[in-house]
C-alpha cells in the first residue's frame, strides 16, 4: 500500500521555489506551520515586509514593518513619530522605521534611543529615565513631558515636600509664624532711609527739649 506524500516530503529545492512565489504573509504563516519550514523557508526581506504592510490585510490590522528585527508588528509597538508624516505608510522615509523594542535594544553599529529620550506611543509619553535608566511611563508637569519616569518623579517630589516641611518648621521656630511669605522678615533700610530716620530723630529731640527760661 502506497503511503500518501505531503509537502514536507518535497525536496528542499522545490520548497524554495514555492517560497519564491509566496507573498510575505504566506511566507510567515508557512514558517510558523512547523519546525521543518522554520529552518528551511527564508524569512521575508525588508522590501517584502514593506509591500505587505500596504496590503488590505496590513491596513486592516494596522501592521508596520521594522527595519531592524525584520518583522511586521502592530501599531502599538512603534513610537508615534515612526508611523506618521515622513515615516507613514507609502511615504519615502517609511523604510527607515524601527520599533520601540529595537530602539531600546539597538543592533551593533546603529544609533537608536538613548537615556533621556521621551518616546510617545499612542499619544502617551514614555521615557528612558535620567535617574533610574529604566524605560517607563514618563512624568509630566503643567502639560510638559519630563525626562524622568513617574516613579522617580514621585520620589523626588516626596524629598522636596519633606525639605519644604523642614523649612517651614525652622521658620516657625525662628519667627513664630507658619506663613510662606518671605516678607515676614523686614528688609534692611537703605542708606537714605537711615539718614532720614536720623534727621527725624534729632528734630523730635529738639522739639521735645525744654525751651529757654522754662522751669
Amino acid at each position: 500500500m502506497l503511503q500518501a506524500s505531503t509537502i514536507c516530503d518535497l525536496p528542499t529545492e522545490i520548497l524554495l521555489i514555492i517560497a519564491h512565489h509566496l507573498d510575505a504573509f504566506s511566507l510567515i504563516w508557512l514558517q510558523r506551520s512547523c519546525q521543518l519550514f522554520r529552518g528551511t523557508i527564508p524569512s521575508p526581506s525588508h522590501l517584502e515586509l514593506m509591500e505587505a504592510e500596504i496590503t488590505q490585510f496590513g491596513f486592516q490590522n494596522d501592521l508596520y514593518a521594522c527595519l531592524d528585527c525584520l518583522r511586521l508588528r502592530p501599531r502599538a509597538k512603534f513610537a508615534d513619530n515612526m508611523v506618521k508624516r515622513k515615516k507613514a505608510k507609502l511615504r519615502y522615509n517609511a523604510k527607515q522605521r524601527w520599533c520601540v523594542d529595537c530602539g531600546l535594544n539597538p543592533r551593533p553599529g546603529t544609533n537608536r534611543y538613548t537615556v533621556g529620550n521621551i518616546i510617545t506611543i499612542l499619544e502617551k509619553p514614555y521615557v528612558i529615565c535620567l535617574e533610574c535608566r529604566e524605560f517607563r511611563e514618563g512624568a509630566s508637569e503643567i502639560g510638559k513631558s519630563l525626562a524622568v519616569c513617574r516613579v522617580c518623579r514621585r520620589s523626588t517630589k516626596a524629598i522636596e515636600e519633606r525639605a519644604e516641611a523642614e523649612r517651614r518648621a525652622r521658620r516657625r521656630e525662628t519667627w513664630g509664624s507658619d506663613s510662606d511669605s518671605d516678607e515676614i522678615i523686614p528688609p534692611s533700610p537703605t542708606p537714605s532711609e537711615k539718614y532720614m530716620n536720623m534727621i527725624q530723630a534729632e528734630a523730635a529731640m529738639y522739639m521735645n527739649s525744654p525751651g529757654a527760661g522754662s522751669d
